[in-house]
């Protein structure tokens, strides 16, 4: 099983290496990004077409063991492969590639349409170029999958109702801390206001006393009358008591 590992894996990298000399050209004195001719753009789309009918031939026990591959292009191709088929499916087809050249980084990007079980991805890969061997080699691969009008739709919906609900959290606490300024109002009152001062008492009234003059005077007048009508002195009896009687009693006398 290991030699037959080897050999598929060997192959691969044979393919991706023979399709990258092929756009050796003839070397030039300018710049680098002077140097990325039509061929090599060219073999740059033929080559990552292999790399991905290569992937899609591999059974799941052989890209596992790929993922151990010293070769860095390989490894990280292998990996988003399989991150992507566990996600799609496996692979049905592939689209015709597109290719975009940045010759100040002396950069090619080759992009793949691909459809598998589950949706549509996209496929690209990337290539540098060098000046050593005058030739692009494979940096790395990645695979995306195709957002569709649903999974816009759905994923809008969701940013919409993430972001109603955060507005209506914040309100509601807004309301709960401003609903609680009256407590806090009435704690900074109990703090600072003064203690009330007690209520005064109402003075107590001092005792009257009561005026003996009158009464002294009325008893010299009435032991008087008393002495004329009995024709006799005032030394004779003693007035103890005086008591107020009920004029309708005199008015009946």
């Amino acid at each position: 099983m290991k030699q037959r590992w080897k050999k598929i894996a060997s192959l691969m990298l044979v393919t991706i290496c023979a399709f990258s000399l092929t756009a050796c050209g003839k070397k030039e004195e300018a710049a680098a990004y002077q140097q990325i001719t039509d061929d090599m753009v060219t073999n740059c789309a033929e080559v990552s077409q292999s790399a991905v009918e290569s992937l899609a031939g591999f059974d799941d026990e052989t890209l596992n063991q790929m993922t151990a591959n010293r070769d860095t292009f390989t490894r990280l191709a292998v990996s988003a492969w399989m991150d992507q088929e566990n996600e799609l499916g496996k692979y049905e087809e592939m689209g015709t590639p597109t290719t975009d050249i940045d010759r100040e980084e002396g950069q090619v990007t080759v992009d793949i349409p691909a459809k598998f079980d589950k949706g549509d991805a996209e496929i690209k890969v990337v290539f540098n170029y060098s000046s050593d061997y005058d030739q692009m080699v494979p940096a790395y691969m990645t695979i995306s999958e195709v957002e569709t009008t649903g999974m816009k739709l759905s994923g809008a919906a969701v940013n919409t109702i993430m972001g109603v609900g955060c507005v209506f959290v914040v309100l509601i606490f807004l309301i709960f801390v401003i609903s609680l300024f009256k407590y806090i109002g009435k704690i900074g009152q109990k703090e600072t206001a003064p203690k009330a001062a007690p209520a005064p008492t109402a003075p107590v009234a001092a005792p009257v006393e009561e005026e003996l003059t009158d009464d002294l005077e009325l008893v010299a007048v009435i032991s008087a009358a008393i002495a004329a009508s009995e024709n006799t002195s005032t030394d004779s009896f003693v007035v103890r008591s005086i008591k107020k009687v009920n004029r309708s009693k005199w008015q009946r006398a």
